[in-house]
Parts: C-alpha cells; structure tokens; sequence
C-alpha cells in the first residue's frame, strides 16, 4: 500500500484536510501522470481537467489511469480482472470508449472499427474488456437508461464477446462492418453511411482550410494557431522522417510538397494538452487525395505520451518510444489490412508523434448524439442491443489477432461451456464500476474547487 500512497504524500495532498483518502488518490493519480504537461503547458492541463469536470462521459475519458490504477490494487485470487496462462499479455486496444470507435476507411470504403491507437499495450484482456463495458454504461447513463435495460446491454457485450472468441478459436473469418452491406447495427449503419458522405465531399479541406491570395492554406482560428519558429524550422525534417516510416513507403517526393502549417488546439480530453501539428501538402497520390483540384491533403503530427497502463506494476514496463509503440500496436489491431495507410511515426524534438491524415470522415459515436437519438426515439432499445453486440465481437476479433483466442476462451469457459459466470460477473462489476465513476467525477468537481484548475500542483 505504501507504494500507492508515497506519490501522495510527495505531492503535500497524505495532510491536506481539504480532501479525503479517495480524493487525494484521484487528484495524485492525475497530477502526476501529467506532472511534465503541467510544468511545460500549464494552461493546456487546466483546459483538460476544465472538460473533463464538464460531464461523466469527458471524465470517463480522461480518468483512464485512475480505472487502471483501480484494477491493479485487485490482488485476491477472487478478483474479477480475467486473465490466465498464456493470456495475460494480449495487445490491447488501451482505452476503448464509445467516442474511440467509429468510421474509417480502407481500400473497400468505410468499415466501423477504433479510431484512436493511442493507449494500446499488452495487458490482461479482461481489463479491456470490463473498460469497454464501463464505457457502455456510461453512455447509456448519459442517455439516462440504468437498472435492468443497462444490465441486459452489457450482457448482449458480454456474451457476443464470449461468442467471437469462440469463433476465433476455430480460425473463422474476421468481423468487419462495411459500408453498404448489411450491418448488425443500424446505429453504426448511419455512422458509416455519414463518414462516408463526408469522405466523398473532401471535408477535411472545406472545413480546415480556404483558398486565399492565390494559394490553400489552413485557416487561422481558435482551434488552428500558428506554429512556433521551432517548429516550422522542422517542418521539412518532420517530413523526411515521416516518409521513412510511412506504412506504404515513402512515395514521390513532388507528393509531399508543404503548403501550410498551424497548430491543432482543443482535440480530446485526454490528449488535449498534446502537442498536434497540421501540415497542408499537396501533390500526385493515390487514394480519395486524387479527388482535389491540387491534390491537397492534411497530415497530422500527434504527440504520444505513456499509456494510461500501468504496465511497470506487472513487472514491466513500456517497451521502446511511444511513437512505434502506437504505430506496431495499430497495425497489430487494425480490422483492414488496407487501412490507415498513410500511418507513420516521428520522434522529434524529444517528442514522440503518431502520424495520419486528416479525414473528416472518420467519425466517432458520439455519447451526446447518441442520447439525443435515443431521447427522440430515432433509436431504440435493440439498436443498443446491436451496437453491443458489434462492440463485443470487434473487442474479440482484435484480441484474437494475437493468437491468443484459445487461450482466452480458456479463461472465459472455466467454470461453463457458454462463460455465462463471466458474464454474469461483468454485469456486476460494470455497475459497480459506473457508481465509482460517477463518485469520483464528483470528488473531482469538489477537489478543483478546493484546490484550483490545476489541482494544487505547481509549475515552475
């Protein structure tokens, strides 16, 4: 316990009257995961903690370390974390939430799969697995539906989960949602049916950019801010080593032509202090790029930082720079071995940074809209049924990729042939977990106004 309890003390919160055992845990937990930030980009973290105070679904997303750090205290041999001989290392996604899956595309078109590789690391599966029915149960809370509709959602997970596992064990296809053939899930349906649309209308270069004087450039706003001199200096460099480690080669260099640069503010929750750089190039290339008068496209530069799993408090830890760490963990976990092509990976400055385009049409499943077309009847109760079920069989297929299905369903089937005493148990534990979540959203709300928006810590 002690181990838990010196970052604590270290931080001045072990004596503070002011908050109680769980508080100074949540507010240490979180200031020292963001301890350089709050040094580096003081505002930026006040900005973070500012959104993620807004609301449960916003604290849900940036309190990942917190629901990771939970799970790791479990050590009885009755603890509901699964996992298992030749299991405890799977590839994991890393933080799956509702806003983390959505509409990508590949060489086919739009497919439903996750959106953001950020967090992805091997661990126990059944972390994974009880973070994404967390993240179902907030959602639905969000949409105000608890009690028994709740629990029969993250049963429909739980069990599609169970099932693909099965599935996989036996060396059958992949799952994969496309757009324009029949879908388990009308929610996801009209998810990829809108990515789509927005694909096909190159939004990304209405939306983020103008013609001006003669030439596209990025337009200037609270969100796209000019780049720093540092930066622009290593613009052409940023390039260069971005094309060496680009998933489809480096390409023709007349492909990479730098328009325009500015620095992308306000993304996420809890990546928003991270530093995104948006570089405007054009050129000849393959893909929807040929679809623009000059072939414009927009690449983004996306600082990684450690993973929100604890992986060093299973005796190791993170395993190379966080730059290849995202890029080999999404290539392990993408549904389509054509999408994301453009991935890539820098390490500049001291910075790590993941690298993709731009894509308007990437769309995530928004928690408020959802609610709203849950509130307005547009969707109903079997809509939710069906999205959990996708959400369940994705979790498994992605799992399975690691060769890792037959020892998961191992673990799953232990104690029954259809793992009903899993499931049983994630029901339980995902209320359990939601209550506690929304405990520490309101501990959190109180622990900013006693302490401020930086939660008391320091900067220099």
């Amino acid at each position: 316990m002690l181990r838990f309890l010196l970052p604590l003390l270290l931080l001045g919160f072990g004596c503070d009257p002011s908050l109680d055992a769980r508080s100074a845990l949540i507010v240490g937990t979180m200031v020292d995961a963001d301890r350089d930030l709050i040094a580096a980009r003081p505002m930026l973290v006040a900005d973070k903690y500012e959104k993620m105070a807004g609301g449960l679904q916003a604290f849900l997303r940036g309190s990942a370390q917190l629901f990771y750090r939970d799970l790791s205290r479990y050590r009885s041999a009755s603890a509901s974390v699964l996992h298992g001989p030749s299991a405890e290392l799977v590839r994991l996604y890393g933080d799956i939430h509702l806003e983390n899956l959505g509409a990508t595309f590949d060489e086919e078109g739009a497919l439903f799969d996750v959106i953001d590789f950020d967090a992805t690391v091997a661990g126990p599966f059944g972390w994974e697995v009880r973070r994404a029915a967390l993240s179902v149960r907030t959602a639905l809370a969000v949409a105000g539906i608890f009690g028994p509709p709740s629990d029969e959602v993250i049963r429909q997970l739980g069990q599609s989960y169970v099932q693909m596992i099965s599935e996989q064990s036996e060396q059958l296809s992949p799952y994969v949602v496309r757009a324009g053939s029949p879908s388990e899930s009308r929610i996801i349906t009209e998810l990829l049916q809108d990515g789509q649309k927005r694909s096909d209308q190159q939004e990304e270069i209405t939306q983020y950019s103008e013609w001006k004087d003669g030439q596209r450039r990025l337009l200037r706003n609270t969100e796209q801010q000019e780049l720093s001199p540092f930066w622009l200096h290593e613009l052409p460099a940023l390039i260069a080593e971005y094309r060496r480690s680009r998933r489809i080669g480096v390409g023709q260099a007349e492909s990479f032509e730098v328009l325009d640069a500015v620095q992308r503010m306000g993304s996420g929750v809890a990546s928003l202090p991270n530093l995104r750089l948006w570089v405007l190039v054009q050129g000849a290339r393959s893909g929807s790029a040929e679809k623009t008068p000059q072939g414009e496209w927009i690449l983004e530069f996306k600082e990684q930082r450690d993973p929100p799993f604890p992986t060093e408090w299973l005796g190791r830890g993170t395993l190379g720079n966080n730059a290849e760490r995202v890029f080999l963990g999404t290539l392990e976990l993408l549904a389509s071995a054509t999408s994301e092509a453009d991935l890539g990976h820098v390490v500049r400055g001291g910075i790590s940074f993941q690298v993709r385009r731009v894509l308007r049409g990437r769309r995530d499943l928004d928690v408020a809209r959802l609610a709203e077309r849950l509130a307005s009847g547009r969707y109903q109760e079997r809509d939710l049924h069906d999205l959990a079920r996708s959400i369940g069989k994705l979790l498994a297929v992605g799992h399975a990729r690691n060769g890792k299905a037959r020892a998961i369903q191992r673990v799953l089937t232990s104690e029954d042939p259809d793992g009903n005493t899993v499931i049983s148990a994630l029901i339980t534990a995902s209320a359990s977990d939601l209550a506690r979540l929304e405990q520490d959203l309101s501990l959190f709300q109180q622990a900013r106004l006693t302490k401020g928006p930086l939660l008391g810590a320091r900067t220099p």
